[in-house]
């Protein structure tokens, strides 16, 4: 999921309980009961032309950004991808805190992000934008779900949010973007519904292509969040528990996954907008079946680990790549970093995990050797 630092990891993909203790925000249970009517459009059947197959690439450093990624768009177009997911991040000193801004060491700069979107276009992939909030010192068990405004000022924070979208917005408008998150996993900020929809609506007065918003894995549920019809895509992670216990057979994780699915098509046959998996991806760890958030249980790099992804990788792939209601499925992620037999995180570079991703995007099936491979099947040594 997210490799820079820890603080920065943990702003990305850590799930955890929302009680904040003293912080809790009432009405958190649910959206909130002020309603306008949707501006979205109805849900059009997914082609299979139309669906996004593409890798996510997460952004720090300044201006020195473009300089140090840019390396990475020809090699995901060279895995066959059709679409990069380019991750942003705006900066909160912890999740108390009103102090929302870009950093001009840690943010992407607006040139470098736009300059990688346009050779992502010449290299043929569509874009995607979302703009992720990070804790620079996080309290105790702080993460961007639990972020609640002093006071509870949800205006002021919201204020303060909207300036930061726009700037995005304003971003994905001038280079054509095809589309926009609008936020990602903002837990305790859900239930304010009004707010979401004059947050949607201001973003579309600048942006003018789709719009989604990438929900937490546990917290989709329309009882949850009560803005979805106002977008025209929505976005959610994939951090489900798949096994009990690690080095688990693809079997089990595969009757996992059909559980699941059943209950994700039920909303989305409730909402009637399609599904983009923003964030597909588990460490190669073992036990990251169990706790695909959680990316420092098992900082150790083993075959086991690498297989265990693998696994994963195949059983998503299975379970969710012929769906026509899913319009998308970005995988988490593509790195700096050399990948390999030594890399314990998400990325699938120069592992097992990355075989099985070239061939998916080439829409081609698995080797024959590796249909009759007790290794892939049985992760068990």
């Amino acid at each position: 999921m997210r490799i820079a630092s820890r603080v920065i990891l943990a702003g990305c993909c850590v799930w955890a309980a929302w009680a904040v203790g003293s912080v809790e925000d009432p009405g958190a249970d649910g959206p909130r009961a002020e309603e306008t009517p949707s501006r979205a459009t109805p849900m059009r059947p997914v082609s299979k032309a139309d669906q996004f197959r593409g890798m996510a690439i997460q952004l720090h450093g300044g201006r020195e950004t473009f300089d140090r990624y840019h390396k990475l768009i020809p090699e995901v177009a060279e895995l066959g991808a059709d679409t990069v997911m380019f991750v942003v991040y705006g900066w909160q000193s912890h999740a108390g805190s009103l102090d929302l801004h870009v950093d001009p060491y840690r943010s992407a700069d607006d040139a470098s992000v736009g300059k990688l979107m346009d050779l992502a276009a010449v290299h043929g992939m569509r874009r995607i934008l979302m703009p992720v909030i990070l804790l620079k010192a996080p309290r105790t068990g702080e993460w961007r779900g639990k972020i609640v405004p002093p006071a509870r000022d949800w205006d002021a924070w919201f204020d303060r949010y909207r300036q930061f979208i726009a700037k995005y917005a304003r971003l994905a408008e001038k280079h054509n973007v095809e589309l926009l998150m609008v936020g990602s996993e903002l837990i305790r900020t859900e239930p304010h519904t009004k707010q979401w929809r004059d947050t949607i609506a201001s973003v579309r007065e600048i942006y003018h292509g789709s719009l989604g918003y990438s929900a937490n894995w546990d917290h989709y549920q329309t009882t949850k969040i009560g803005f979805w019809d106002d977008l025209d895509v929505v976005g959610m992670t994939s951090y489900y528990q798949l096994a009990a216990k690690a080095k688990p057979r693809i079997e089990e994780v595969n009757r996992n996954w059909a559980k699941i699915k059943k209950e994700i098509m039920a909303f989305q046959r409730e909402v009637d907008r399609p599904i983009i998996f923003t964030e597909v991806g588990w460490c190669s760890q073992e036990g990251a079946a169990r706790q695909g958030w959680n990316y420092f249980a098992n900082e150790r790099a083993t075959p086991a680990g690498q297989r265990e992804q693998a696994v994963l990788y195949e059983s998503f792939m299975k379970t969710w790549t012929d769906e026509p209601a899913v319009k998308g499925i970005i995988w988490w992620e593509w790195d700096l970093s050399e990948g390999g037999a030594s890399n314990y995180g998400y990325t699938p570079k120069g592992k097992l995990a990355e075989t099985y991703l070239r061939l998916w995007f080439q829409n081609k099936p698995r080797p024959a050797t590796a249909e009759r491979s007790t290794v892939l099947r049985d992760s068990g040594e």
